[in-house]
């Protein structure tokens, strides 16, 4: 007989938000929901259960119908997750939270639940450090998932007691994460991309080559990717969105040139540098910093060290800005390094606004200064958090590619 399977989706209600929150809060209902039906179509899947304190979230996933249990201001993660565990009688478990993952494929889904094989002490994740998506193929071991305050401390509590470790694919989808302001305009620029590009053939997508040429670059480049599924409430509401994408839109054409280069700063891992080598045509600059500073607790110890935030605080921010663009055609940066080495973590408010690009509505001066500046610049810069350089950027890869838009010919 077949392991009884669940999903857990973790969402808080987000109450009393205003402005680049309250739009974060809608999104992530409309990209909660769809997960939700995304699972419940799995037929590896028995039951589908949101842990929110949101009723009106709950309403509406009831009516979509997955199983529902209020959690209440004394919310402990790891308490939560076993009990809903022993509650539905589940054998394996997959959890993760509403804005997580939301682009995931068909086939990487299928990839999910075929490596969390049923009764071994298996972990899945799509991050080796700080997952958005786990599953476990066996739940004998309750009481360490009971103790975890967090996903990042399940992994750790597993990884420890002997799970085998095992990830899924590397792709842009599997690396996309809703966690700020900026994810969104990532997700309304690959919306109004496809509403424009159209399905259908997609001329992005390469056959064999002729018959006695030579073999070439674009030979060697991965298959052109599938076309990113967007839920339909999720694509529906960004359709509705009036969102400025200039700066995207500015970036995406350096991506599409020649040999121009583009700056990675912040978190980034060998796999987005390999994903940008291999597909586009591009000169890399990269500050990769503090991968896992928030699984490994060095925010909270105030032990981030960044290079970057250095040249801040001895030189200044109109210096590294202005070097930027003596450097740079483009340039992605993940802000949060910088804002943990300088300690001087702004409200979320005023992050979410400056993700957005929207200096005036910044109340922290610094950060009001940082957001302006990157505005004003000749050049494109994206700031948000990982994504940036991460899920998102690789997404703007992935649409280029699709529409076949990387120059033709070989690499030297």
């Amino acid at each position: 007989m077949p392991a009884r399977t669940g999903v857990v989706v973790f969402e808080g209600g987000h109450r009393n938000l205003t402005g680049a929150g309250a739009l974060f809060a809608r999104v992530r209902r409309w990209t909660t929901l769809d997960t939700l039906e995304k699972f419940m179509a799995r037929p590896e899947v028995d039951v589908v259960i949101l842990a929110t304190d949101s009723t009106s979230l709950a309403a509406e996933a009831r009516k979509a119908g997955a199983e529902v249990t209020l959690t209440g201001p004394d919310f402990h993660f790891g308490r939560v997750l076993s009990d809903l565990v022993k509650d539905h009688r589940l054998e394996r478990v997959a959890f993760l939270g509403g804005g997580s993952v939301p682009l995931l494929r068909s086939e990487e889904l299928s990839s999910l639940f075929e490596l969390a094989t049923p009764g071994e002490r298996v972990l899945v994740s799509n991050n080796v450090q700080s997952p958005d998506i786990l599953a476990v193929g066996t739940v004998r071991d309750l009481d360490l998932l009971a103790r975890a305050a967090t996903d990042n401390g399940a992994l750790f509590a597993l990884c420890d007691a002997g799970y085998e470790r095992r990830l899924l694919p590397d792709t842009s989808t599997t690396g996309f994460d809703l966690d700020t302001p900026a994810d969104i305009l990532f997700l309304a620029y690959e919306a109004r991309r496809r509403a424009a590009f159209g399905e259908g053939p997609r001329p992005g997508s390469r056959g064999g080559r002729p018959a006695g040429s030579p073999p070439s670059r674009e030979a060697a480049r991965p298959p052109t990717p599938a076309p990113v599924p967007l839920g339909p409430r999720t694509a529906a509401g960004l359709a509705g969105l009036d969102l400025d994408l200039s700066v995207l839109e500015r970036a995406v054409e350096v991506l599409a040139g020649d040999y121009l280069t583009v700056t990675l700063i912040g978190r980034v891992s060998g796999g987005t540098m390999n994903h940008l080598n291999a597909n586009l045509h591009v000169r890399l600059r990269v500050f990769s910093e503090e991968r896992g500073m928030k699984a490994l607790g060095l925010i909270d110890r105030g032990e981030v060290k960044s290079l970057i935030g250095a040249v801040v605080q001895d030189m200044g921010l109109d210096y590294l800005v202005r070097r930027l663009q003596e450097m740079s055609d483009a340039v992605f940066w993940d802000t949060r390094v910088v804002m943990a080495h300088l300690g001087r973590w702004p409200e979320e408010d005023d992050r979410f606004e400056a993700d957005l690009g929207r200096w005036d509505e910044v109340k922290d001066p610094e950060l009001r200064r940082l957001t302006r500046m990157v505005r004003e610049t000749r050049i494109p810069v994206v700031v948000g958090g990982h994504s940036v350089v991460s899920g998102g950027l690789r997404l703007l890869v992935d649409g280029l590619l699709e529409e076949g838009r990387v120059p033709p010919g070989d690499r030297p």
